[in-house]
């Protein structure tokens, strides 16, 4: 029997993070006892049926062309990463029921009856896996006709998922340790493939290519309208403004050679992390050590001030928590214990961890009382890092998460009062983005600013869903300038944000002072005026 899991409970845990509990209504005691840790071997495993493959042809074909002859998919031809999540599920009482129930606790109306880009939404989790499977040798293509697609471009896997992230099972086995392990897994032999010459397959000018006329066009738009939007600046040299100028060209904007078939990048993840063109992100008032400069071509999200240390992050209003967002309540994953030492040699680490904590916990109250900005990144727009503020790099962490789950608070519900329709994100995890700062893999990079105005600003990159590599490219003790590259986001869209001191008074640009999560503005431009000091 399989559990049924009909209520969220968000409970914190000691450490103030969420444990995301679930009633379950269930008489099998084999089960229950598989929900307390007992793993068990399920004897009723799914296999991968004709129709299955036919489903999952069907919708390949729809995306890459047809296909003379269907794939016969035995689990030896399944990549080891996906094999390995199958085992997961197969081998795991608790996994199999979660993935079974996220699928079928997607409503049943026209509306989910295929996912946000048209493509088929599977109901069985061994169809899942398959289309895993296939993924993993498929660039991703320029389907961009219908919100849908539009709202997940350049997103295959979180368009797989996307319905059940916010179901109550899909919303428990998306936060499974086990499972993210998994995930990453996945998503970094996807990463691989991205970096290969072979997607660079879909950089091409056909209908589906991110070299067609409409891609283009595109994409000149997302990084054209920055540049007769930067507002407020107070310094008139440093704004971006290009008047009565003709609209730029791809090739006038970004380094490329249009000359070449695939413009000459050599793997989609090259297309995606390209490099503006020389001078055309100018770096706000470069004398001025006081104004901060955007470190991301992005949308405002949220700007909050006196954010807590702790707080109920999981909530519908995902208010930001401190200690959570930088990890100070974490252990390093390098630190993590081994069987093989002596009691000796664990008590001697579990102190260091100890240790560790304090000193993470420390630095996360000079920020208590502070302030955060946080903006969003879609899959159109540039996507490397560049330092707000010029000075000393004190310290890079990388904090491993989550990649596919939701806010816990904007859960579907099944007690939903009569009439009430059940929606669900159909852009997930985009209502969950001030949460996944608090347990999405990350990469800190703390800056001792050298105006001593602004103390250490603290950059936090945040992937989501398809983006499993936040790439830092400084390190502890590099002396970096305003509008320095830092860093850069691979394979998808993402989130990021700025954490300042309490006693810094900063006067942000009006797109920034006025945002309204409700209302999404445009990008502002990576290294324009962001915010600078009025008080100090």
């Amino acid at each position: 029997m399989l559990v049924e899991y009909s209520q969220v409970q968000d409970v914190p845990n000691e450490e103030g993070r969420p444990q995301t509990t679930f009633i379950t209504n269930t008489k099998d005691s084999s089960t229950n006892d598989a929900l307390h840790g007992h793993h068990q071997r399920a004897d009723n495993i799914p296999s991968v049926t004709t129709d299955s493959l036919l489903s999952i042809s069907a919708w390949l074909g729809q995306k890459i062309g047809p296909r003379e002859t269907i794939p016969i998919i035995s689990r030896e031809m399944l990549h080891p990463s996906v094999n390995a999540l199958w085992n997961l599920i197969e081998g795991n009482c608790e996994v199999r029921s979660l993935f079974t129930q996220m699928l079928q606790q997607i409503p049943n109306a026209p509306l989910y009856d295929k996912n946000p880009t048209g493509g088929p939404q599977f109901r069985d989790w061994t169809e899942l896996l398959c289309a895993f499977n296939e993924q993993l040798t498929q660039g991703p293509l320029w389907l961009y006709d219908t919100p849908g697609q539009q709202g997940l471009i350049g997103f295959p896997f979180n368009a797989l998922l996307n319905w059940s992230m916010s179901t109550p099972a899909g919303l428990l086995a998306f936060h499974r340790p086990d499972v993210n392990a998994h995930l990453r897994e996945i998503l970094s032999a996807y990463g691989n493939f991205l970096s290969s010459p072979a997607s660079a397959a879909t950089l091409n000018s056909s209908a589906t290519g991110w070299l067609s006329p409409l891609a283009l066009d595109a994409l000149v738009s997302t990084a054209y309208l920055p540049t007769t939007t930067n507002t407020n600046s107070p310094n008139p040299e440093s704004r971006t403004d290009t008047g009565d100028d003709p609209r730029p060209q791809f090739h006038n904007l970004f380094v490329s050679n249009s000359c070449h078939p695939t413009y000459g990048f050599s793997s989609w993840d090259a297309f995606f992390t390209r490099r503006f063109r020389p001078g055309i992100r100018p770096i706000a008032s470069p004398s001025n050590d006081g104004v901060i400069v955007n470190a991301c071509e992005s949308t405002p999200l949220a700007l909050e001030h006196g954010v807590k240390l702790h707080d109920v992050f999981w909530v519908k209003g995902q208010p930001y928590s401190l200690v959570t967002i930088l990890g100070a309540l974490h252990p390093k994953e390098e630190e993590s214990d081994d069987d093989s030492k002596s009691d000796m040699k664990r008590a001697e680490q579990r102190e260091k961890k100890e240790k560790e904590k304090e000193k993470e916990l420390e630095q996360a109250m000079r920020f208590e009382g502070g302030t955060i900005y946080q903006g969003f990144l879609g899959a159109l727009s540039y996507h490397r890092w560049h330092a707000p503020v010029a000075g000393v790099v004190e310290k890079v962490r990388k904090i491993q998460g989550t990649y596919f789950a939701g806010c816990p608070g904007l859960a579907s519900r099944e007690d939903l009062p009569d009439g009430e329709e059940r929606k669900l994100d159909p852009s997930a995890p985009d209502q969950s983005q001030r949460y996944l700062c608090q347990v999405g893999t990350r990469a800190l990079v703390y800056i001792r600013a050298r105006d001593k105005r602004l103390g250490t600003v603290v950059f936090v990159a945040v992937g989501m869903a398809e983006v499993s590599s936040c790439e830092v490219t400084v390190t502890e003790g590099d002396v970096v300038e305003k509008g320095e590259e830092i860093g850069m986001f691979h394979y998808g869209g993402s989130t990021h944000c700025l954490i300042f001191e309490p006693r810094v008074r900063l006067k942000f640009t009006d797109a920034v002072e006025e945002v309204d999560v409700k209302r999404r503005g445009h990008n502002l431009p990576v290294n324009g005026y962001l915010a600078e000091v009025v008080s100090g």
